[in-house]
Order: C-alpha cells, then sequence, then structure tokens
C-alpha cells in the first residue's frame, strides 16, 4: 500500500450501500469523462476485495474467532497480495480510490452520527454513570471487604447468643410447664417463717427438713442455695422465739415442748441444750427480781424469798422432768452429771443470800426480822422436798442481823441514858402511887404462885431448848422463850419493871430502851446468839456503870444531890442489873454462870458503881 497507511479495521455502525464513486459514474453527471471498461471492471473488483477484506463501507463485520490484530493482520496480508496482482494503473489510482473511499466513509460517519447524536449523548451519560457507579461499587466492595471479618465474629457471637437464648427459653418453658411446683418452692422459706411466727413450729421444723433433703439432692443449683440461706435465717429467728418463751413465765408442758422443739433443731448439743435452758430461765428468773420493788427491805425480802420458793421449786422440776437421766444413762460431760443444775442453784442461793445481807440491816423492827426468818424457813422447807434446804446456810446472815438490832437499841438505850443524866437534876420524887393497887395484888399473888415461879422458870428453859432444835424457824417468826409461851407464863408478871426507878428517871429511861432492846430480840432469839448477846448487854450496863462513875468523878454535888445520886447507884447494881438479866435469860433461856442464869457476868458493873460510890475515886475513863 502506497502512503504508508495500514489497513482500517471494521466500521462499528454498519451503514446501507452507499452510490458508486463519481469516477465510476456515467458520463456526464459531473462533465468527467467515464473511466475505461478495464478500469470500472478493476474498481469494482477492488471494492468487492475491500469488502472481503473488511476495507469497505458495506463489509467488515466479519471476522475469525481470533484476535483483532491477528485478524487485522491477515486481511493486510490478504490485500497485499492483491496489491501484487494489481496493474501499474490500478496501483497508481489506488490512492485515490482510498482517498475517495475514506471520505464517503466519513461522510457516512458523520451522517449517522447526526441522525443518532441522542444515541451518543446517552451512550456518554451513560459510561459516566457507569464509571461513577463503578467507583462508588469498588469503594463499597472495599468496606464490604474490610466489614467481612467483623461481620463473620458478629454472626458467631450471635450464634452463640442465639444458644445461650434458645437454652434459656427452653428452661423458660420448663420452668413455666412446673410453675405450681416452683412456686410452692420458692415460698416455702415465707411459709416457714410464718408458721414460726404463729406458733406452728411442727410444720416449720417440717418446712426445714424438706430445704435440707432438698439441698443435699440438688447442691449446685443457685436457687437452691438461696432457699436453703433463706431457710436458715427462717429457723434462726425460730430459734430465738423458741429461747424468748423459756425466757418469760411457762409452764412444764409447754416447756416440754420446746425443748423439743430446740432438740429437733439440732442448734444445740445435749449439754448446750441443758446450758442453755438454765441460762434463759436464770434470765427470766433476774427479771422477775429486778422487778421487785425495794423501796421497803421488809417487803421486798418477803416477796424476793416467795419468788425463789415458787419459782426455783418450778425450774428445778421442769429441769429434771426435761433432762431425766435414766440408771442405764451414762454421764456425757459436765451436763449430764448435774454440775450445771448444782452450779446454777449454787449461784442462785448465793445471790438470794447476798440479797438478805444487804436488805436484812435495813428491817428496824424484831417482828419484821422474824417474820422475815419464817418466811425463809418456809421457803428452805419447801424447797427441801427436792433436795435444796439451804437454812443452814441462812442462820450466820439472821443471826448476824439479830445482834446489829439487839446492840443497836442497847447502844441508843445507853446514848439516852448519858443524855438524861447529863441534865438531870437530883431532887427528890414523890413515891409513885398511881400502881399500888396492882402492886397489892401482885403480892398477894405472889404467895400463891410462889410454886408455880419454879414451874415456869423450867417451862422457860424447855422453851429454849426448843427454839435451839428449830432454829428459829417455826412459830411467829422464830419467838424464844419470853416470846408469845414466855408472855402466857404464870410467872409474867414477876418480870414487871420495877416502879422504883421512877424516882431515878435517868434509870428508868436506860431500862425502857434495854427493856425495848429485848422485846425487839425476842422476836428472833435464836439459840446461838445467847453468848453475843449477853455480852452486849453486859457492855451496855458497863457503859451505864461507867457513866455514873465518870458523872461522879466530874460533878461537885451537894449532900442531898449526893444522897440521891448514890441511892441511883445502889439501884443500877441491885435493881436494873438484876432485872435485865432476869428479862435476858426469859428470852434468851437460863445458861450457866452470870447473874440470874443469864451469862451476864454482874462483876465489871458492880465495881464501876463501886467507883461511883467511892467519894475518893479518881477520874474513870469514859466508856
Amino acid at each position: 500500500m502506497e502512503g504508508g497507511q495500514a489497513a482500517l479495521p471494521g466500521a462499528v455502525f454498519r451503514t446501507p450501500s452507499l452510490p458508486a464513486p463519481a469516477s465510476t459514474r456515467a458520463p456526464g453527471a459531473n462533465g468527467a469523462a467515464p473511466l475505461p471498461h478495464a478500469a470500472s471492471a478493476g474498481s469494482a473488483a477492488l471494492l468487492q476485495r475491500r469488502s472481503s477484506l473488511g476495507l469497505g463501507g458495506g463489509g467488515g463485520g466479519g471476522g475469525g474467532g481470533g484476535s483483532p490484530t491477528a485478524a487485522a493482520g491477515k486481511h493486510a496480508d490478504v490485500y497485499l497480495t492483491e496489491l501484487l496482482s494489481y496493474s501499474l494503473d490500478r496501483l497508481r489510482k489506488e490512492p485515490e480510490l482510498l482517498a475517495d473511499e475514506r471520505a464517503q466513509l466519513e461522510r457516512a460517519l458523520q451522517a449517522s452520527a447526526l441522525s443518532h447524536y441522542p444515541a451518543f449523548i446517552d451512550g456518554a451519560a451513560a459510561l459516566g454513570a457507569a464509571r461513577g457507579a463503578l467507583g462508588e461499587a469498588l469503594g463499597r466492595l472495599e468496606a464490604l471487604r474490610e466489614a467481612a471479618p467483623k461481620l463473620s465474629a458478629t454472626c458467631e457471637a450471635f450464634s452463640r447468643d442465639a444458644a445461650a437464648v434458645l437454652a434459656q427459653r427452653a428452661a423458660n418453658k420448663q420452668l413455666l410447664a412446673h410453675q405450681a411446683s416452683v412456686l410452692e418452692l420458692l415460698e416455702a422459706p415465707q411459709l416457714m417463717e410464718t408458721c414460726a411466727r404463729n406458733g406452728i413450729y411442727d410444720e416449720a421444723l417440717d418446712l426445714a427438713a424438706f430445704i435440707n433433703r432438698l439441698g443435699l439432692l440438688h447442691p449446685d443449683l443457685p436457687v437452691v442455695r438461696l432457699l436453703q440461706r433463706q431457710a436458715a435465717e427462717a429457723s434462726a429467728a425460730m430459734l430465738e422465739q423458741l429461747l424468748a418463751r423459756l425466757r418469760g413465765s411457762i409452764q412444764l408442758p409447754e416447756c416440754l415442748r420446746v425443748v423439743g422443739y430446740l432438740r429437733r433443731m439440732g442448734a444445740f448439743s445435749e449439754s448446750d441444750l441443758r446450758l442453755q435452758f438454765l441460762a434463759c430461765r436464770e434470765q427470766w428468773f433476774s427479771s422477775l427480781v429486778a422487778d421487785l420493788d425495794a423501796g421497803d427491805s421488809h417487803e421486798y425480802l418477803r416477796a424476793l424469798t416467795d419468788a425463789h420458793r415458787l419459782h426455783m421449786f418450778d425450774v428445778l422440776m421442769q429441769y429434771r422432768a426435761i433432762f431425766f437421766d435414766g440408771a442405764g444413762d451414762k454421764p456425757q460431760g459436765p451436763a449430764r452429771d448435774g454440775a450445771a443444775l448444782h452450779s446454777w442453784v449454787q449461784h442462785r442461793v448465793a445471790s438470794y443470800a447476798a440479797a438478805l445481807r444487804n436488805h436484812l440491816p435495813a428491817v428496824t423492827e424484831g417482828g419484821g426480822l422474824a417474820s422475815v426468818l419464817e418466811h425463809c424457813a418456809y421457803c428452805g422447807t419447801s424447797l427441801g422436798r427436792v433436795g435444796l434446804d439451804f437454812q443452814a446456810l441462812l442462820a450466820p446472815v439472821f443471826e448476824a442481823a439479830a445482834l446489829q438490832l439487839f446492840g443497836g437499841c442497847l447502844a441508843a438505850a445507853v446514848d439516852a441514858f448519858c443524855a438524861r443524866l447529863e441534865s438531870h437534876k437530883w431532887v427528890a420524887m414523890p413515891t409513885p402511887v398511881f400502881r399500888q393497887p396492882q402492886q397489892q395484888q401482885q403480892q398477894q399473888q405472889q404467895q400463891q404462885q410462889q410454886q408455880q415461879q419454879q414451874q415456869g422458870a423450867a417451862d422457860g428453859a424447855a422453851g429454849g431448848e426448843q427454839q435451839q432444835q428449830q432454829g428459829g424457824g417455826d412459830g411467829a417468826g422464830g419467838d424464844a422463850p419470853g416470846g408469845a409461851a414466855a408472855a402466857a407464863a404464870p410467872a409474867a408478871d414477876d418480870l414487871a419493871p420495877p416502879y422504883g426507878l421512877m424516882e431515878h428517871l435517868p434509870l428508868a429511861v436506860f431500862v425502857n430502851g434495854a427493856l425495848a432492846a429485848l422485846n425487839e430480840a425476842r422476836h428472833c432469839a435464836l439459840a446461838p446468839l445467847r453468848a453475843p448477846a449477853a455480852a452486849l448487854l453486859q457492855a451496855a450496863l458497863e457503859r451505864a456503870a461507867g457513866a455514873l462513875a465518870h458523872y461522879r468523878a466530874t460533878r461537885q454535888l451537894g449532900d442531898g444531890e449526893l444522897s440521891l445520886f448514890k441511892a441511883a447507884a445502889r439501884a443500877h447494881a441491885d435493881v436494873v442489873v438484876p432485872y435485865l438479866c432476869a428479862c435476858f435469860a426469859r428470852v434468851f433461856g437460863p445458861g450457866a454462870g452470870g447473874v440470874g442464869g443469864s451469862g451476864v457476868a454482874a462483876g465489871g458493873v458492880a465495881e464501876l458503881v463501886a467507883e461511883a460510890l467511892d467519894d475518893g475515886a479518881h477520874v474513870p475513863a469514859r466508856r
């Protein structure tokens, strides 16, 4: 091919057959002469070959199934082969023919473009849109590629969650199928608490046992563990309620039931249960004692004694009935051999004795002291039926209280005597006559009752022995000889106060005080008190005599006053001392030695009275 032009590919748009070139038209059309016939025939043959090669307007659609480059090379080879077969003239005209053909193709292309320009515009727009969509698709594809692992992980997690949800759904379906039974199980602790609150302990214990068995069968289930915790809390509340009932006023049948419930609960061992029982009863007993009114010591001790007599007996009977140890039982620890009960009894008796020691000094009357002693003796006798007679422990307490009362009264008598002696005016007093008719009657009766006096003294001695045997526990608060029995003796009028002492008012005051002390002591004149009481009376008499001696030595008295003073001193030694000794013997019973067999030694009193009568005596020490 001339001009170095390569063969063109097939046309994109196929066009209809075009008119023949101008060179091949009929002559006269454009004023040009027609080509020779050979040339026309050669041109037609060339166009036919070009069409077969795909260079013409009507051809170019064919081709093998190979690549465009290989097809173009094949067509070029065919065209070159044809060119080699052309003549020289034909070769000279080939460029013009090719140029005309090209121009014709361009005009056809332009005509086609003009007729189909909307399609080109739409195609360009579609191409732009396709390019944008393709870019966007590529971006989204990249994002999808990056999100794919996350999507995979999320799907796996969803699969796992879905499996868990399915399992939970299956469990919920099963729970729904057994809803009634599950509700009953969940309400068991509340029902147990309600039963315990209403006192239905049997049902509450049955529910607790059921929950415990459920825990043994299904120890790994959370709901079962929750039920066990709630049941344990309800059991603790029920245990506190049962112990609170033991801390209150409770009778033996109820005690048996409560202890039976405690044993079923298994909260305490047998020994601990005994200790817990005694501890609860001790709290209740202590609350009873604390509620007593301690304002009046006499009434407080009576109420305290009654409380011990009644409630200690109940507690002991309850303990022995509940914790009965048969003959075949073997001791198992200190609680089995009764040490716990013995310790509690010892503690309670010690507390009672301490209360007596604290409150008996506040009882200022012998009758009240005797009343308390009678209550204590009755309490000891009542508790002796269960082996708890503690009367022997109370004797020292009442002896000390009685001695304190007797000594206090004697001290008050001596103080009153000394005060009266300091203010006494030594003037002659008229002989009292208002008791003369009674004295005459007494003198007449003395002759008739002279023999009965000895018998009355023997009765008083027998009464003193009986008082020693009873320990002051029975009969009008433990009255000693000279009490109610001595008042009924035939010789009781022999102990009437000597009215001659009315001439000496200090001595009368002293005798009145001493008689008041003996009257207080007669209600609780225990046999062991005779010797210490005699010592107290002797000390009081010696103090009174010492006061007389001191008064004589420190005062200047006239002749008339001195004679009256000496008469008073002699009356103290000859009248007061024997009379008080006789009264003491009537109260405490006769004893060996001393004035009137009372155990009171009159030697010291006589010496002091002698000092008071001696005009040249030195000043004695004030006793």
